[in-house]
């Protein structure tokens, strides 16, 4: 008789990990978790943006004197009334402006004040034509005019250049206003005011009111959560024996 195969000894499975994956994931999961809790922070820092702007939106227009004081931060969007005429020999065309697809510009013009002060006024969106050599033509309302506008607080952008060194109007690829007033002869108010739709001269346009709107943000968030997820499932299904040691003990719980 053939002799009997010794006793099948199961031997206990212990659950192994690899280290080097796990290496990964202690590094990249709080990674993945601080950048999605960055980018809630950074929804609720626009939400309060936009809940100031809207505040400061309702509030009633005031006069250019009334501002003139205050510190900058405090006068982004505040709503500002104008009466005056538009000066438009000296005007800006800020280049690479986008509505609806379409390229163009958007005309900065100097208003002066009836009570002394020069300012930039954005009139809004400008398409522009076959070539870059020909500008948009500009009209412009004459005599005196009280127009709304909201101020655009800027801060001043090193890299304006101004292509038409020769006549009017000069094409510019940022606003920086002591630049702008150097060029027009001006000593302008230091911010811009972006004139409210149907004012005399004003022609549509598309000025975000924040650069990212919170719910882009808390998108992103949920991305890098989600990121962070599928690392873990990764990390479990292929850098453990998991599904190996829960076999081993159902079977062992089953004998």
């Amino acid at each position: 008789m053939p002799p009997e195969p010794p006793p099948r000894v199961n031997m206990p499975v212990r659950f192994r990990v690899n280290s080097r994956f796990a290496v990964l994931v202690v590094v990249g999961l709080p990674l993945l978790l601080a950048l999605g809790n960055w980018q809630l922070t950074r929804a609720a820092e626009k939400e309060q943006a936009l809940e100031l702007l809207d505040a400061r939106r309702k509030a009633p227009p005031a006069s250019l004197a009334e501002f003139g004081t205050q510190d900058a931060a405090k006068l982004d969007a505040r709503r500002v009334l104008l009466r005056g005429r538009y000066l438009p020999e000296k005007s800006f065309l800020l280049d690479n402006r986008v509505l609806d697809g379409r390229v163009g510009y958007e005309l900065l013009m100097p208003f002066a004040d009836s009570a002394g002060t020069t300012v930039f006024v954005n009139r809004g969106w400008l398409q522009a034509r076959s070539t870059r050599d020909k500008l948009p033509e500009i009209t412009t309302p004459s005599g005196t005019l009280e127009l709304l506008g909201e101020l655009y607080v800027t801060t001043g952008d090193a890299r304006t250049e101004l292509f038409a060194t020769d006549g009017w109007p000069s094409v510019v690829q940022a606003v920086d206003v002591p630049a702008l007033s150097a060029r027009a002869g001006v000593q302008a108010f230091p911010h811009v005011v972006r004139l409210a739709p149907e004012q005399p001269g004003v022609t549509p346009a598309n000025w975000p009111r924040v650069n990212m709107n919170p719910d882009r943000h808390r998108a992103y968030a949920m991305q890098w959560f989600l990121m962070a997820i599928a690392l873990l499932i990764i990390f479990v299904i292929g850098g453990t024996n998991i599904g190996a040691w829960i076999a081993a003990r159902r079977e062992s719980q089953s004998q």
